[in-house]
């Protein structure tokens, strides 16, 4: 009896995924993460992260002071487990993808820096970072259509 080989198929089409570095301020690589800068759901995800961000972090209102003792730490310990779960979820269904561990996988994101959470920083560089490659793929999209355009009218 002939043996059939079952030949994978695949397609494979461009999504427009760019891998992207994230560099410290040295400039030393901490990680990846994958973005698609033409996904035109992106910024209202995005929109919807920054407008939970207080029900994220909403279990760091509940951590008692250092008088707390023992039960203080692990209620601690449970708050900030909490609030990084759910800034996790976020981060991941903003990208797509496993982006939280790229961004926090060597620094816990409720770290202080400068005077403010370490993921709060992320964020703001997050944004910035979307609506700057959001505008320039629009520009070339409205570039190519402009073309479109010019040549319909002749």
């Amino acid at each position: 009896m002939a043996e059939m080989k079952r030949m994978d198929l695949a397609i494979t089409v461009d999504d427009g995924s760019r891998r992207v570095p994230i560099l410290n301020m040295d400039g030393e690589e901490i990680g990846a993460f994958t973005f698609r800068p033409t996904d035109i759901g992106i910024v209202d995800r995005f929109n919807r992260l920054a407008d939970s961000f207080d029900r994220i972090t909403e279990p760091l209102e509940a951590i008692p002071g250092d008088d707390a003792g023992e039960a203080g730490d692990a209620a601690r310990r449970e708050a900030l487990a909490e609030a990084e779960k759910r800034l996790y979820a976020a981060v991941n269904e903003l990208f797509g993808g496993d982006a939280a561990g790229a961004f926090f996988g060597r620094m816990h994101p409720f770290s202080p820096v400068n005077g403010a959470f370490y993921c709060e920083q992320v964020l703001g560089v997050v944004g910035k970072f979307i609506s700057d490659q959001f505008d320039a793929e629009t520009a070339k999209f409205k570039k190519r259509v402009a073309k479109y355009a010019r040549g319909a009218k002749k």
